[in-house]
């Protein structure tokens, strides 16, 4: 197994960190209880009738090739079709692809490549509100994904001056959803995307998530 070693003095790539280095080095700490995370979560939001029919036949294909997928394939034939049947592109914010962040925190730069983040910026990401982290295949025993973009979200935090953040990292087929206010974060009880009613739940869940962060570009402005 792959180890990394610890130097507060250098700066380490997302991937590297672990909960319990972010904890030591920023004072991390884990919630039971978020309202932030409670109210979006309890999404009302409605599934239109024409996207109905795209989710299971996207869950479909996800039972059928859950096994043999590797995180890219996962990425581009799942992932980013959910993600495209909500639509965040418009005039305040947009969906952005492997972007770097970079930031200082606590005097300590932190840098590094997020798989997708829904941001503010015509040109490029200019202000993050929302990070998704795909949790490498194969991989999950070598490094931590949740450290991972929980570290993330603390440099979106850091450069979008937002005092809570968004996110989710998806490990195959289950999703967890993050709020991150400050230094203290909740985590959801893990969605499952290969379970019928989940799929939908996800779905509401993002399409909520496109009504927070249009009032926080909204704010912005």
């Amino acid at each position: 197994m792959l180890k990394y070693f610890f130097n507060v003095n250098v700066m380490r790539n997302f991937k590297h960190w672990r909960r319990q280095q972010i904890a030591n080095t920023f004072g991390l700490k884990q919630k039971q209880q978020c309202d932030d995370l409670d109210n979006w979560l309890n999404s009302n939001e409605d599934i239109p009738t024409d996207i109905k029919p795209d989710l299971i036949r996207l869950q479909q294909k996800l039972r059928r090739n859950i096994l043999t997928w590797n995180e890219q394939e996962m990425m581009v034939k799942f992932i980013s079709l959910i993600m495209d049947k909500v639509n965040y592109d418009n005039a305040l914010f947009g969906l952005f692809a492997n972007r770097t962040l970079t930031s200082e925190i606590d005097g300590k730069t932190v840098s590094g490549e997020v798989d997708m983040i829904i941001g503010s910026g015509k040109y490029g990401l200019q202000t993050p509100y929302f990070c998704l982290s795909q949790c490498k295949i194969g991989e999950a025993e070598d490094y931590d994904p949740l450290g991972e973009l929980i570290i993330a979200m603390m440099t979106a935090q850091s450069i979008s001056n937002q005092e809570t953040m968004y996110g989710v990292y998806i490990l195959e087929r289950n999703w967890f959803f993050l709020t991150l206010k400050n230094r203290e974060y909740c985590i959801s009880d893990s969605y499952i995307a290969s379970r019928e009613s989940d799929i939908f739940t996800i779905f509401k869940i993002l399409k909520k998530l496109k009504g927070i962060v249009g009032e926080l570009a909204a704010e912005a402005v």
